[in-house]
C-alpha cells in the first residue's frame, strides 16, 4: 500500500469532502441541472469553457479546458445518458483544479505539462431520459464508424482536431460484475481497448496499459481486490477501439458498484482519485516503470453477482439456489423505482450475492394476498403488520396510474392474482422463506430481502394490472 507521505493524489483524496460538489449527488439529474452547476464555475486564466456543439434535440454540449502544457488529454463522459458517475466526478476534479491550498505545486505541474479537455456530458438527450441511447435510439458507442449521431460526430471531430495524446473514455457498468473468481464487486473496471482484430500491443496501447497499472495501484488503497479488466475483444464500431487506432492512448474506465452505494457517491470518489492519479503519472512520466505483464496480472471481470442469492432452499422436493436481480426505472429525476426478478434458479455455486442467505432448512412458498377497498387507509404501520403475516399482494379494483408503490407491498388487479402469486423463472420476485413450522424467516418482496423483525420503507412494490 502507498502512504500519504509525498503522495499528492492520496492526500487530496483524504480531503475529498472539500472538493466534492454537493449540488448533484444522485445518478439521475437533468442536462439543465448539470449546466446550472457548471455555470457556477468561473472561467479564469487556467479554466476555459466552450460551447462545442449541440445534441440531436438542440441541447448544448460544453467542454472545459485546463492547463497549457504540451501533452494533451481528452476526457469524455456520459456518452450513455444513464451513466453519470464520472460526470459528477469531473465536477469534483474541476473544483480541485481551481482550489488554492497545499496542492498548488501539484496543480502547477499539471498546468505546465498538460492541456486537459473535458467533455462531461456528451449525450444530454439520453441524460434527460436517463437512458443509454441518444434521442434517435442509437447507441453512440457503436457509432464510431458511421457517425450517424451529431454527438458522436462531434466527439470524433474533437479527437481529430485536438489530437490528444491520452483519452479517457468514462462509463458506468451494471451492478452484477464481480472480480473473476471472487464475490468482490468490480467497483472500477479498466480496459486498454484493442486497436485491431489481432489485439496487438503497440506503443500507444502499451502506454494506456501502463497508466491503468498505476491507477490500479493507487485505487488498491481504497478497494483492495475490487478492480478488474474487461475482455479486450476488438470492437471496430466502438469509439475506444477506433480512437486507440488513431494513435491516442485510450483508457476505458467503467464505474461499478459497492454495497449500500445506490447513488454511487463512493464510486464517484474513486473516479476522482483514479483520474488525478492518471494526470499525475502523465505529467511526471512515472507510468513508464510499469509493464504489459503488470497489466495482464489484473484479474478479469465476470457477471456472477446477484442482488440477493439464496442458497440451499427447498422448492418442492428439490434443494436449489435462487438468484434475484433488481433493475432501476426512471420516474421524475432524481427518483426511480425498482423491479426485482427471479433471474436464475438451480445450482448457483459459482455465483455470489450482495446479500446472501443460507436457507438450509427453509422452503420457498408463495406470498399471500388480501382484498383492499380503500387504498388511502393503508399506512406503513398496517403494511408492516400484514407483511409479517406473509401478505405481499393487496388485491384492489382501485389501481393507481403509477407503475410502483412507494412502500413494500404490491397492488394487484383481481385478474392478475394467480399470475403474480406463482413462483417462476424470470418472474417477479415475491415469495416467502419459511421453516418447517411455516414460520416466516425472510420475506422477498419485489426482489428485496426483508427480515420480518426489521421492515423499513426504503423498498418499493409494484402495481400489476
Amino acid at each position: 500500500m502507498a502512504t500519504l507521505k509525498n503522495n499528492s493524489v492520496l492526500q487530496a483524496t483524504a480531503q475529498y469532502k472539500k472538493y466534492h460538489v454537493g449540488k448533484i449527488e444522485t445518478n439521475q439529474f437533468t442536462h439543465q441541472t448539470f449546466i446550472n452547476v457548471l455555470d457556477g464555475f468561473k472561467e479564469d486564466e487556467q479554466l476555459k469553457f466552450k460551447e462545442i456543439g449541440y445534441s440531436e434535440e438542440g441541447r448544448v454540449i460544453k467542454s472545459i479546458t485546463f492547463g497549457k502544457g504540451k501533452t494533451k488529454l481528452l476526457l469524455w463522459s456520459q456518452m450513455h445518458g444513464n451513466e453519470s458517475t464520472a460526470t459528477r466526478a469531473i465536477l469534483d476534479i474541476l473544483k480541485f483544479l481551481i482550489a488554492d491550498d497545499e496542492f498548488n505545486s501539484f496543480r502547477e505541474e499539471l498546468v505546465q505539462k498538460l492541456t486537459i479537455q473535458f467533455i462531461p456530458m456528451l449525450n444530454p438527450d439520453g441524460t434527460n431520459r436517463f437512458q443509454r441511447r441518444t434521442a434517435t435510439e442509437i447507441d453512440m458507442n457503436r457509432d464510431a464508424v458511421e457517425l450517424q449521431t451529431p454527438e458522436g460526430e462531434l466527439l470524433m471531430s474533437i479527437v481529430d482536431k485536438f489530437k490528444p495524446d491520452v483519452g479517457f473514455n468514462l462509463h458506468d457498468q451494471r451492478r452484477f460484475y464481480n472480480v473473476s473468481g471472487t464475490k468482490v464487486p468490480s467497483s472500477i473496471s479498466f480496459l486498454a481497448p484493442a486497436y485491431n482484430e489481432a489485439r496487438e500491443v503497440n506503443a500507444t496501447r502499451e502506454k494506456a496499459m501502463q497508466l491503468i497499472v498505476g491507477m490500479n495501484k493507487t485505487l488498491q488503497n481504497f478497494i483492495p481486490d475490487g478492480i478488474g479488466l474487461y475482455d479486450d475483444t476488438y470492437s471496430f464500431r466502438s469509439f475506444g477501439d477506433n480512437i486507440q487506432a488513431k494513435g491516442v492512448s485510450t483508457i476505458l474506465i467503467e464505474s461499478g458498484w459497492l454495497k449500500n452505494d445506490m447513488e454511487k457517491e463512493a464510486i464517484r470518489k474513486l473516479n476522482f482519485t483514479a483520474l488525478l492519479s492518471g494526470f499525475q503519472m502523465i505529467a511526471n512520466n512515472s507510468y513508464s516503470k510499469y509493464s504489459v505483464k503488470n497489466y495482464e496480472a489484473i484479474p478479469l471481470i465476470d457477471t456472477k453477482l446477484f442482488d440477493v442469492l439464496i442458497k440451499n432452499v427447498s422448492v418442492g422436493n428439490a434443494k436449489v439456489d435462487v438468484g434475484i436481480s433488481r433493475t432501476e426505472h426512471l420516474l421524475e429525476a432524481p427518483n426511480y423505482y425498482s423491479i426485482g426478478l427471479l433471474e436464475d434458479l438451480g445450482d448457483l455455486s459459482a455465483h455470489y450475492g450482495f446479500e446472501t442467505v443460507n436457507a438450509k432448512g427453509l422452503k420457498m412458498v408463495s406470498g399471500k394476498s388480501i382484498l383492499v377497498d380503500k387504498l388511502e387507509e393503508l399506512s406503513m404501520v398496517s403494511v408492516k403488520r400484514l407483511l409479517r403475516q406473509g401478505i405481499l399482494f393487496f388485491i384492489t379494483q382501485n389501481i393507481p396510474f403509477e407503475p410502483h408503490v412507494p412502500f413494500p407491498v404490491n397492488l394487484v388487479h383481481p385478474r392478475k392474482v394467480q399470475e403474480v402469486q406463482s413462483i417462476k423463472f424470470d418472474g417477479k420476485a415475491n415469495f416467502l422463506l419459511v421453516d418447517s413450522a411455516n414460520k416466516i424467516k425472510y420475506i422477498i418482496m419485489n426482489g428485496f430481502l426483508i427480515n420480518p423483525s426489521n421492515i423499513d420503507s426504503s423498498t418499493n412494490g409494484l402495481v400489476v394490472v
